[in-house]
């Protein structure tokens, strides 16, 4: 197998994805599978058409992040490439359009595989502003099943070598490598739990039966002795998922008692107040590299999806944060993107995550 990986900060789109793409091609043949990712305000059209000119005939997979970031530096405008030789890889584009998200991920799943598939690893890159990402990826899921592995992240913009979306999911089927995982985020459960005892898509309405934004104002004002704000990125929701862990859930903003979060929260569903010490983030990340990096036996590219969130937090002290990541992979080519939340399926099943850090170590099979 062989790789190739390529970053451009040109401010014309169309020389940027043809600058990325050159650093990471081998001239003598297309890449099996190319993956694509873009931040700032480019044009998603020119972005697909110079791609899809440079690429025509193989396979790609991509969508728009929040940035793209090295050990050094996070790029704000730019385009980042990782190109895959020596592999077998399927993609698909579905637009929800209307449709129900389940539907849709059923949609998907079953383009992918086919009847002489054996189990493989699929990238998941859906639109996160879809209220119903848990309901899409468990469509997926449903059409798959356990023996797959699945990672991914939430983008604004999805596309393959089928065309964008920007309401829509895009998957990828990868066979003949190995991968192993880690993810994890620092938050931590405390105060008692609450339940969600009214909801409608991603807005939470009453917790405990109480309006929701004043339960939650109150919680941390019982455990933070009344000394922290009402909504801000220290304190956010965190849903159990067994054997101690759990899963975050960023609440963007409060507004007439509602509290509106990323993605939905379904009804009756036990939440915990979550907080997160700040200056361990950074340690933290470097624990989740050295997990992920240890269990691959033959490790040769990495893929890094940090939550825009936890960059957030860290403001100009993530540089820690990534220089731990980078220098914990020894010098393994990797591709770093601050997306808009995680998929991972360390806990069993494929779940979005927020506030996380998603590491993807690939390779030859052992």
């Amino acid at each position: 197998m062989q790789i190739g990986i390529g970053i451009s900060q040109n401010q014309d789109p169309k020389a940027a994805v043809l600058d990325a793409l050159a650093q990471s091609l081998n001239d003598a043949r297309l890449p099996d599978l190319t993956v694509i990712f873009y931040a700032g305000k480019y044009d998603p059209d020119a972005i697909w058409q110079a791609a899809n000119g440079m690429l025509a005939g193989s396979s790609f997979i991509g969508g728009s992040v929040a940035g793209i970031f090295t050990e050094q530096q996070v790029y704000r405008l730019g385009v980042t490439a990782l190109s895959l030789y020596g592999i077998t890889a399927r993609t698909k584009l579905v637009s929800i359009d209307g449709q129900r998200a389940y539907d849709v991920g059923q949609t998907a799943g079953i383009a992918l595989v086919q009847d002489e598939d054996h189990p493989s690893t699929v990238m998941i890159l859906p639109n996160v502003k879809n209220q119903r990402l848990g309901a899409l990826i468990r469509g997926v899921y449903s059409r798959l099943g356990p023996q797959f592995q699945y990672f991914g992240a939430g983008t604004g913009i999805q596309f393959t070598e089928e065309g964008h979306s920007d309401d829509g999911v895009a998957v990828a089927l990868i066979k003949d490598l190995h991968f192993t995982h880690g993810i994890g985020h620092g938050w931590i459960p405390f105060g008692e739990p609450m339940l969600v005892t009214r909801t409608e898509g991603n807005r939470i309405y009453e917790l405990d039966g109480q309006p929701a934004a004043s339960r939650f104002s109150n919680a941390i004002h019982q455990v933070a002795k009344g000394d922290a704000e009402m909504i801000g990125f220290n304190y956010q929701l965190g849903i159990p998922c067994g054997n101690g862990e759990y899963i975050v859930r960023n609440i963007m903003r409060s507004e007439e008692e509602t509290l509106h979060c990323v993605t939905a929260i379904p009804s009756k569903s036990m939440v915990t107040l979550m907080t997160t010490s700040i200056p361990a983030l950074p340690a933290i990340a470097k624990r989740i590299t050295d997990e992920a990096l240890h269990q691959h036996p033959c490790p040769q590219f990495a893929v890094l999806f940090d939550g825009i969130a936890r960059e957030l937090l860290l403001k100009e002290n993530f540089v820690q944060e990534s220089r731990n990541i980078f220098r914990t992979l020894r010098n393994l080519p990797a591709v770093g993107v601050l997306s808009f939340g995680q998929i991972d399926s360390a806990l069993g099943i494929p779940l979005f995550h927020n506030s996380a850090l998603s590491v993807t170590i690939g390779g030859v099979k052992p």
